[in-house]
Formats: C-alpha cells, sequence, structure tokens
C-alpha cells in the first residue's frame, strides 16, 4: 500500500528488516521470526503539513462491542463518533519493547500531541487487546495508569468472546497466533505484525502504521488532514 505526499509516493510503513548474522558452531540458529527486527523508525525527513497529501480509503471497520477497563460493555461505534480514532491491537504480557510497548509509548506521545493542538475533543485514542483471557479490566486499568492515559481520549478495551475477537480482527486486517512451545503448550506470547490503524469520522480506514513508521507527528498531521476534509 502506498500513500501520496504531495504528489510523490512515499511507503505506507517499513514492517522490518530482515536480518541475517553468522550463526556460530555451538549455537542453535533461531528461528527466521525471532530474525525478523520490527525496528523503530527515526525520521530523517520534516513531516509534510496536514492536508498537503491525500490519505485514501483503505476500507471500513465495523462497529463492535467490548469491555472497557471498568468492566462495562461499550460500543466503538460510540466512542469513535464524530471523531478520528488511533486504534492499537495490543496485549498487556508483550516483552518485546519493539512490539506492543513500542505503539503504547507512541500513543502516550500523541495524545499529549493532540492536548497541545487543541484536538482532545476531535480525537481518541483505542488500545485494544487481543489477549481478553489475561487482560482483564483490572489489568487495563493498570496498564493505562502506567501510560498516563486520560479516560476522556484514551480508551483501553477487550472482547468479551473469541467470537467478537476474530470478527474483530477481520475488520481491521490485524493478524495474531498464539505461539507454543514443542510440546503444544501455549508460551503466553503471540505472534502478530504491530500496526496502529487511523480511523476517519466515518469509520474509514486511511492509514496503516508499522514500527518503521510509527512516527508522532506523522499520526497528528494524518489526523488532522482527515478532519479537516
Amino acid at each position: 500500500m502506498m500513500r501520496t505526499w504531495g504528489g510523490r509516493l512515499a511507503p505506507l510503513a517499513l514492517a522490518g528488516l530482515l536480518v541475517s548474522a553468522p550463526v556460530l558452531a555451538h549455537e542453535t540458529p533461531r528461528p527466521a521470526e525471532e530474525e525478523f527486527i520490527k525496528g523503530a523508525f527515526n525520521p530523517s525527513f520534516v513531516p509534510p503539513p496536514p492536508g498537503s497529501y491525500d490519505l485514501p480509503v483503505l476500507g471500513k471497520v465495523g462497529s463492535f462491542v467490548l469491555r472497557d477497563a471498568d468492566g462495562r460493555r461499550v460500543s466503538t461505534a460510540a466512542i469513535m463518533r464524530g471523531k478520528a480514532a488511533v486504534v492499537s491491537f495490543v496485549y498487556t504480557a508483550c516483552s518485546d519493547r519493539l512490539g506492543c510497548p513500542l505503539a503504547s509509548a507512541v500513543l502516550r506521545d500523541v495524545q499529549q500531541r493532540l492536548r497541545a493542538a487543541d484536538l482532545a475533543d476531535r480525537a481518541v485514542l483505542m488500545t485494544i487487546s487481543f489477549d481478553a483471557a489475561r487482560d482483564t479490566p483490572a489489568r487495563l486499568a493498570t496498564y493505562a495508569r502506567a501510560l498516563d492515559a486520560d479516560p476522556a481520549l484514551w480508551q483501553f478495551l477487550a472482547p468479551s468472546s473469541p467470537s467478537t475477537l476474530d470478527v474483530l480482527l477481520r475488520s481491521y486486517g490485524q493478524d495474531r497466533a498464539p505461539v507454543y512451545d514443542e510440546r503444544g503448550r501455549f508460551t503466553g506470547r503471540y505472534r502478530h505484525v504491530l500496526k496502529v490503524f487511523l480511523v476517519d469520522p466515518s469509520a474509514q480506514i486511511r492509514n496503516v502504521y508499522s514500527a518503521g513508521f510509527l512516527v508522532p507527528q506523522v499520526l497528528i498531521n494524518d489526523i488532522k488532514t482527515v478532519l479537516a476534509e
């Protein structure tokens, strides 16, 4: 997928780099997925100003009833109504600092920038767990507090059933697969591509960011771009 900036095309996201390294004789080669390094992208460019580029519609997402950090059933459509939404899929037990923790750190930065830009009433952040069995409301609340999340601006949610999760992930195009050990036991880890989605007030996906392109100022400019339409 490509995005247009002032008539020029740039990659939508840099998913990561496949790194090859020599394997010593006494070492056990790591699985390919362990070699897939999702690196943070430190841009050497100045993001183009809002409205100077196009963000084509990439799809439309449905409405889902999820459980929030207070244990209440809430509608994603109600949360996002009339607002631009930045949606991230994570699980709180993720220990890959360039995975879920990176997405949450970036959303924390975006939260501060939304306030500074007087956009807090026109945008919303949503962190959705795909590990509902462990990410209870209490755990989501603890995670939110650790990130200094403003509940009026940043919602932490989880599906109440596996079927809801499956439909939700398909709607956004988010992958997620449990990781099992050699005996078939769940390791507590999930394999997934880090994705953060920008959804416009009409519930249309307008951009998808991965680790290589997850830059707070780019997100802010994109939010301003879709809100100005």
